[in-house]
């Protein structure tokens, strides 16, 4: 079976200018307000949900190591009192 053109045919729709006026332009300026604040409200929600505990957790375990530190430091250094020079 072979696929010839058929020349009686009307050209395509889509070779028609595509005329875009200001009312469409205004339904898919809403369109795109809406998609971005959808996508800003995911965004910004799964931010709070598993960003802002991870890097508060971070900040606890940073204080943690520097307490240690500071506590391991005021151990280490040798007492003054039974090394008195007279």
């Amino acid at each position: 079976m072979e696929i010839t053109p058929n020349h009686d045919a009307v050209e395509a729709k889509s070779a028609r200018p595509v005329s875009f006026g200001a009312e469409d332009a205004t339904r898919a300026l809403g369109r795109l307000v809406a998609h971005t604040g959808k996508a800003a409200w995911t965004f910004g929600t799964t931010f709070l949900v598993l960003v802002v505990p991870l890097i508060v957790q971070l900040h606890r375990e940073e204080q943690l190591i520097e307490l240690e530190k500071e506590q391991l430091g005021v151990l280490a250094q040798p007492s003054a009192g039974g090394l008195q020079a007279e």
